[in-house]
């Protein structure tokens, strides 16, 4: 079929009772764990994952999380405005205005205004990866197992995107990935690798699993830690009142919230960047070019605008790398890769011509997602902003419980509870040392590209080593590549230095803004 036959197929695929019921589901549960300090997005789709795998249909798997990454970032920013504890790390620049407007009394306008522009910069963003994704996929069908190990290069490359404050150790977590994804049996020799002659880890460790020690459980036994230690205070929910977001208020944030979005559109594509780097530049940008650059930091609606639609507009936009050449462009989508591959889907160029219907239901659904944001969000946001309210002891046992359920009902297997209980002592001395596990989750992932792609180059060219450098689409992926790691290390450098002036900014508004309460 052609492009617009396959679109109106996927409309019709997407608009099922099925799929707008997973759809709708994943959205309110996405609000939910988004909403919820010290949990992400990431660790909503590890808990959504292992519920997918009774589904027949591998497009209705992603498609349901998706809607989990859809509602997550947007539940990011409720905690952020009536708790000034960003829910995700995407939604810490929505703390710099959206607090200081609750703290005004206007929470439902600093809601709405969140809203407004998470569906608009996802609606954006969705309709970018629907026009860009299959040209993109048609330039890179003529890629061989060459041009793949180099985009796998790419891929680990985005360890300089993902390492958070210290590359080091971003590269040394990336090589345990690589390093657990060769324990087991060799695929192409049938040598044994690193089993040391224990016979559960003959064929490997399985992916999920890992993904849930090193993500959710992390995430969830040390958010419980923090808990515990500050005596139970999660500060107190801010009442929501009446005075919602006014036509002309929305009108007058336009301007902003389409910079962002197109911005941050740019640079979720970027592989390796993603949403938290495109909040800090996007509000930076809009500060620079507001007619009134003094109200941010104080409850300006330019503000939260401007963070709120970069990191949704980022959800299709870093989708555009991981469906048209199988590189993730962010954390997430590098967890959503993992999930294609579990789900028999092996996302690259060959999706858009051996499972065009799939690929197109999987894009139509993030846009149907995005679309539904809106009411959705106007309907459930008072009901979710309750659940912060609930005691984190309550949560994480039933939490910690699911991500264990999760782990043995993918294979059914006991050991895969065995791994997930070592991996989670693994990654948690882990962040006692402050390294991160995304990079870790990324090796992983990407090390059986590569080692596949690089034995069959190969094979194919007589163990020609300098053949990745022959090809010109190899050399030129392998330069992008050496640009992009010096770029992302530029940026992190400038996102860390903004990030610091800001919270120094902040924290001396909320001082005062704390004086003048005492006083009154």
């Amino acid at each position: 079929m052609g492009y617009f036959a396959n679109v109106g197929a996927a409309f019709a695929a997407v608009f099922t009772p099925v799929n707008l019921m997973f759809i709708f589901g994943g959205m309110v549960m996405g609000m939910i764990i988004g909403c919820i300090p010290g949990l992400s997005v990431t660790l909503g789709i590890i808990l959504f994952l292992p519920l997918t795998y009774g589904i027949k249909d591998a497009s209705t798997a992603i498609i349901a999380l998706l809607a989990v990454y859809v509602g997550g970032m947007y539940g990011g920013s409720i905690s952020a405005i009536t708790l000034n504890t960003p829910g995700t790390n995407s939604a810490i620049a929505t703390t710099f205005d959206g607090y200081p407007l609750a703290k005004k009394g206007r929470v439902l306008q600093a809601l709405d205004t969140s809203l407004f522009a998470s569906s608009f910069g996802g609606i954006v963003g969705a309709l970018l990866l629907l026009l860009l994704a299959a040209p993109i996929a048609v330039l890179v069908a003529k890629f061989t197992s060459v041009e793949y190990f180099s985009m796998a290069i790419l891929g680990i490359s985005l360890l300089a995107g993902v390492s958070g404050n210290s590359l080091p150790k971003g590269i040394m977590s990336g090589l345990f990935g690589i390093l657990l994804a060769s324990v087991g049996v060799d695929s192409v020799t049938g040598v044994a690798r690193f089993t040391f002659g224990i016979s559960i880890l003959q064929f490997g460790i399985d992916m999920l699993p890992a993904m849930i020690a090193l993500v959710a459980l992390k995430q969830v036994v040390g958010k419980l830690a923090e808990y515990k230690v500050k005596g139970g205070d999660m500060g107190d929910a801010t009442a929501i009142d009446k005075r919602g977001l006014s036509i002309k208020e929305a009108v007058s944030i336009l301007p902003t919230t389409l910079l962002s979005t197109m911005i941050a559109s740019f640079i979720g594509a970027m592989p390796g960047v993603g949403g938290g780097v495109a909040q800090f530049l996007c509000y930076n940008q809009a500060k620079q070019i507001s007619k009134h650059p003094e109200k941010f930091g104080k409850g300006s609606l330019e503000g939260i605008a401007a963070a709120e639609s970069s990191n949704n507009a980022v959800v299709g936009s870093a989708m555009i790398p991981l469906m048209t050449m199988g590189i993730p462009g962010d954390g997430v989508t590098a967890l959503l890769l993992g999930a294609f591959i579990l789900h028999g889907m092996q996302p690259g160029p060959n999706m858009f011509t051996k499972q065009a219907l799939q690929a197109y239901t999987i894009i139509v659904g993030c846009l149907v997602a995005n679309l539904f944001l809106w009411p959705l969000g106007k309907v459930l946001t008072r009901l979710v902003a309750k659940v912060v309210q609930v005691r984190y002891t309550y949560l994480a046992p039933a939490i910690i419980l699911f991500c264990f359920a999760g782990a043995f009902a993918g294979t059914g297997n006991f050991k895969e509870i065995i791994f997930c209980a070592a991996l989670l002592v693994f990654s948690y001395l882990l962040k006692l040392m402050e390294i991160d596990a995304i990079p870790m989750l990324l090796g992983l992932i990407l090390a059986d590209i590569m080692e596949s792609n690089f034995v069959t180059a190969m094979m194919s060219y007589n163990r020609d080593y300098l053949i990745f450098f022959k090809r010109p689409i190899s050399l030129i992926i392998l330069i992008i590549t050496v640009l992009l790691v010096g770029s992302m290390i530029r940026i992190n450098k400038k996102v860390d230095a903004l990030n610091a002036k800001q919270e120094e900014e902040i924290s001396k508004m909320h001082e005062e803004i704390d004086a003048s309460a005492a006083n009154v």
